[in-house]
């Protein structure tokens, strides 16, 4: 079965990325789920469910060959795509799952890969594994303990309430394939911060 993968959406402007189902994939307990963003585009685009479902759905039949079409489809292109992101919606399901996105940063080495994540667990158990053209960034909730023994770029939630925010943070101006900045935080040693809207 062959992943589903968007070329764009209103956010990421023309970047390729593919998702899972919201809420059910990510983190159990994961304070952000009642206000998920991406919930909305899940109740109001059958189109966008009906991608995501699949996507899950091929990872539970052969996640192998889920892996394998995904650097099939970006290699297929006539122009290697510069970034690739992973998750606009769900996360890192497990250890297996995060072998996979690594095999295949390794394997498209002319692309950046990103992914936000919220199982901090996964990716500091395999940090040693993590490519170069991989970056991680673990996302940060309100009232969320994040163990960042690695020193991980971090994506502060702002609502106003958060003190662990750094003031040197850089704030999200929007449209990542204008920008580009997420992809090299860990580089350029940066957190970033998206304020609540």
């Amino acid at each position: 079965m062959k992943a589903k993968i968007s070329d764009k959406n209103s956010k990421l402007g023309k970047i390729m990325n593919v998702s899972l189902p919201p809420v059910t994939t990510c983190r159990p307990g994961a304070p952000c789920a009642k206000d998920c963003y991406a919930m909305k585009a899940w109740h109001m685009y059958p189109s966008v469910r009906k991608a995501w479902s699949h996507n899950l759905d091929c990872v539970k039949v052969n996640w192998g060959k889920f892996f394998d079409s995904i650097i099939e489809q970006i290699n297929g292109k006539k122009n290697t795509p510069r970034f690739f992101r992973w998750h606009v919606s769900g996360d890192i399901l497990d250890k297996e799952y995060f072998a996979g996105m690594i095999d295949v940063a390794r394997r498209c080495p002319d692309t950046i890969f990103l992914a936000f994540t919220k199982r901090y667990n996964i990716v500091n158990d395999m940090t040693d594994h993590i490519p170069e053209n991989l970056t991680i960034i673990f996302s940060a909730w309100p009232g969320l303990e994040m163990e960042n023994k690695n020193h991980f770029p971090v994506a502060w939630f702002d609502d106003g309430t958060d003190n662990r925010i750094p003031e040197d943070c850089i704030e999200c101006p929007g449209l990542c394939d204008s920008c580009g900045m997420c992809f090299q935080l860990g580089r350029i040693g940066k957190d970033v911060r998206f304020k609540k809207h």
